[in-house]
């Protein structure tokens, strides 16, 4: 029950910061880029509202797959290096099914897309009654530490991408051309 609080919590505060770092920004500061080869706000937006997307579908499928209690010595103590990533400082690449596309302009438009499968989550985490620490994510075995992962670990990495983002976000603004 721990495991699952964790989850809520990660999942409920960083939604509450996306909101409050964002409420009070207008279209020109939401559609600023430090540089053309940069993201905006609103990109940002769109891309962590999208990966929401995809940690729904993995969560609610992956749910039903059969526990596997012979895989727990293998993932264990890799909940550190699922919640590091939120302050990793090399760059990622976002893979081309997660890149923004400009598909919203408003703010509302924006947080709408990302609250609409943050709140599935969020649903999901606290209606199932799967334990997420028996059911896995699987990926290349040249992914490394990222090869198997249980899905609470796997839910841990979306709340760190999302504080990720969030410094992006602060980032953004900060900067010395941002508008006013």
């Amino acid at each position: 029950m721990a495991d699952r609080q964790l989850l809520l919590n990660g999942l409920k505060n960083t939604q509450s910061a996306v909101q409050k770092e964002v409420e009070a920004l207008n279209k020109k500061q939401l559609h600023f880029k430090p540089a053309s080869d940069q993201w905006s706000v609103a990109e940002v937006l769109e891309h962590i509202g999208v990966y929401d997307e995809l940690l729904y579908w993995d969560l609610l499928n992956n749910q039903y797959t059969d526990e596997r209690p012979d895989l727990l010595a293998k993932v264990k103590g890799i909940d550190s290096v699922m919640t590091a990533y939120a302050s990793d400082p090399n760059k990622g690449q976002s893979p081309l099914a997660a890149q923004p596309l400009g598909r919203f302009q408003t703010k509302a438009e924006l947080l709408d897309f990302f609250n609409r499968f943050r709140n599935e989550v969020i649903k999901l985490v606290q209606e199932t009654k799967a334990d997420f620490r028996l059911h896995f994510i699987f990926r290349p075995p040249d992914w490394g530490v990222w090869h198997v992962r249980d899905l609470h670990q796997y839910t841990l990495l979306w709340i760190a991408h999302t504080e990720r983002h969030l410094n992006q976000i602060k980032r953004i603004k900060a900067n010395p051309q941002f508008p006013n």
